[in-house]
């Protein structure tokens, strides 16, 4: 006789389905761009059909929430690194991944950053959850800068928080210009912003 589903059995069930949404509008946005894909392609790309998709979304917008909170997130984990890690070896990541076109926000195919800022001033749901990450980044790159400024090896007089603000508006600069197509050196402009908010040595 035949086992009734567990309600744990369900729910992981669920949870299954909806990650493969959120992993199949992953890799579209991710090939094709934010607006490209349709509801249709993704769900055949899940393997699922509409009526999956409305269990879990209620529209395409909380979808593309869903894409930006499981890529963000990671990005950020995987930049960011450990609260050990100094803010040198997280600038140096971040060239790096811009470079490598391991940013999310790239122009080498996929997601470009004027799609994503359109997406946020149509929909207030894209728009918290883009704003969300932006604010997460900084306090995060803050919590960096006092544990360099506590070990001396960042300027004490510019508050910490003012540094995370600081370096995610170069970041979000950086990827405009790259989308622009304006010639930058990354590697060099990380080197002189992390310069900029070095400890002045001391003169003998």
């Amino acid at each position: 006789m035949a086992k009734e589903p567990t309600a744990r059995s369900r729910a992981d069930t669920k949870q299954e389905t909806r990650d493969a949404l959120v992993v199949a509008a992953t890799r579209l946005f991710a090939e094709r761009g934010f607006d490209l894909p349709s509801l249709d392609e993704i769900c055949e790309r899940a393997g699922f059909t509409r009526g999956a998709f409305y269990v879990h979304f209620r529209d395409r917008d909380e979808l593309i929430t869903a894409v930006m909170q499981r890529v963000g997130r990671a990005f950020l984990d995987a930049l960011l690194g450990a609260e050990q890690d100094d803010l040198g070896a997280i600038a140096a990541r971040f060239a790096a991944a811009v470079a490598s076109g391991a940013y999310p926000l790239t122009r080498k195919g996929g997601i470009r950053p004027y799609q994503l800022l359109e997406a946020c001033a149509r929909s207030p749901t894209i728009k918290r959850q883009y704003v969300a990450l932006v604010q997460e980044t900084m306090a995060r790159l803050a919590r960096a800068a006092k544990r360099a400024q506590k070990d001396g090896r960042l300027r004490a007089d510019v508050p910490a928080d003012a540094i995370g603000f600081m370096l995610v508006t170069y970041a979000i600069g950086v990827h405009t210009l790259l989308d622009l197509d304006v010639p930058v050196d990354l590697a060099e402009g990380a080197r002189m912003t992390m310069k900029v908010f070095a400890r002045p040595k001391r003169r003998p």
